[in-house]
């Protein structure tokens, strides 16, 4: 059984903890637009593993921003996760 995905909103920045991945991403998915009404920032410092529906889900939230001109910003990302969106080309998209 996977670990859950658990949140955490402190001002402006939303932190990721556990695991974001296809399994444990529902709950907050279904949440996220309250979750991310003020958030400029999200910090995945937190997160033990990422798996490809995670990444997935962090781009479409930097493509929701953009869409609504606002800025997100993704710190803490750690070296597997870098790993993983090289691998899949998103690097620069979750960077700008």
């Amino acid at each position: 059984m996977s670990q859950a995905l658990l949140w955490e909103v402190s001002q402006s920045t939303l932190r990721l903890s556990g695991t974001l991945g296809r399994e444990s991403l529902l709950a907050f998915w279904e949440q996220r637009e309250s979750l991310v009404a003020q958030t400029e920032q999200i910090d995945v410092s937190g997160l033990e593993h990422v798996d490809s529906t995670g990444l997935a889900m962090l781009v479409r939230l930097k493509g929701e921003f953009a869409t609504q001109k606002r800025s997100l910003n993704i710190i803490g990302m750690s070296d597997n996760l870098t790993t993983l969106m090289e691998l899949y080309g998103v690097k620069s998209l979750l960077l700008s």
